[in-house]
């Protein structure tokens, strides 16, 4: 009884402090659909996505196949996404929330006709058709995207009843090309600015890749100073890093370690990015930019003033919870002691 009791009162304790966070076996270990593209005859040797050598102003029919393999008939979205660079600087294919400004290639889901969702029957495969209409003029370097096919996860989730459930899609890489002249890539550093990051205080560095080539295996090393000073306040580093083909994306730099940064303070900075890819190719990026005491001061105030409340939030729950604890404890002790004298 007294062992119940206490188990019981830590269940409690970790439910209220940490109610995201739920215990549970899920017997299906394995991801019940899969999908595989059904390459081209004019699919590049040695793929195993879609590498494909076009013609202008041609016409071409692509074929994924989705397999269903639970017993019930599950519907599938499909989307084509063009490849951008998130701020990990890796390449991201999927759908997601970087703003369409940082595509400057012709995009390449503007080039694809094709259904937003399709629907298999249990235990069944099912072949979907997309239509590709290559650019009307020739092109150096790469168009890259991806085909993005997800289940329909509404009725699971909702089945679930969990706040946190967990969702996954498949997606097969297309790339276009028209030639084989040789595009050399390139690296620019447009902007610095400072910013709330995800509740962390630091700087953004906006780079592009202004030519339609991939940058492979970039290590970017990200350095800021204050004016005159050699010893860095914020540094980053990414190793083995990829880059999209004529994309612009913001690196996050953070002011002491994500998650426990530090306040900014107003001044003169200099940013300083060294990167080199994987053929050897370096650059060496530098930026001057201020910090001015309306920037510092309001992004100071909501990442700062919000963490503390929430820590002090924490902290009383987590004081009334240990003395909770201390009481039921003591009086499950009063109570097996007064048992054991009778």
């Amino acid at each position: 009884m007294r062992r119940h009791l206490v188990l019981v009162l830590i269940i409690l304790l970790i439910q209220l402090v940490f109610p995201g966070i739920v215990v549970f076996a899920d017997e299906n270990h394995g991801a019940d659909y899969s999908v595989h593209p059904i390459l081209p005859d004019n699919q590049r040797e040695g793929r195993s996505f879609f590498d494909l050598r076009v013609e202008p102003g041609t016409k071409q029919t692509l074929q994924i196949q989705i397999n269903n393999f639970s017993d019930q008939e599950q519907t599938y979205f499909i989307n084509i996404n063009t490849a951008q660079t998130n701020g990990n600087i890796v390449i991201d294919y999927g759908q997601n929330e970087l703003p369409e400004e940082s595509i400057i290639q012709q995009p390449i889901c503007a080039l694809v006709d094709y259904p937003k969702e399709a629907v298999i029957p249990g235990n069944k495969a099912g072949v979907v058709t997309l239509e590709v209409q290559a650019p009307d003029t020739s092109f150096d370097g790469i168009l890259l995207g991806g085909i993005q096919v997800k289940k329909d996860f509404s009725a699971e989730k909702e089945e679930s009843n969990q706040p946190f459930f967990s969702e996954y899609a498949y997606v097969v890489g297309l790339m276009m090309s028209a030639n084989d002249k040789e595009v050399v890539p390139d690296l620019k550093l447009n902007e610095v600015r400072s910013e709330v990051i995800t509740n962390n205080a630091g700087v953004v560095a906006v780079l592009e890749n202004p030519q339609p080539i991939n940058i492979k295996g970039v290590t970017v090393e990200a350095t800021v100073h204050s004016k005159g000073q050699e010893e860095p306040i914020m540094t980053r580093k990414i190793e083995n890093g990829g880059i999209a083909p004529e994309s612009v994306f913001a690196m996050p730099i953070y002011h002491g370690e994500a998650g426990n940064t530090k306040p900014l303070e107003s001044g003169d900075y200099q940013l300083l990015v060294e990167a080199q890819d994987e053929t050897g190719q370096k650059w060496l990026l530098t930026k001057d930019f201020t910090i001015t005491k309306e920037q510092a001061n309001s992004i100071n105030h909501e990442v700062f003033t919000v963490e503390n409340n929430t820590n002090s939030l924490l902290y009383i729950i987590i004081g009334a919870l240990a003395a909770v604890l201390l009481v039921g404890g003591f009086y499950v002790y009063r109570r097996g002691k007064k048992f054991r004298r009778r």
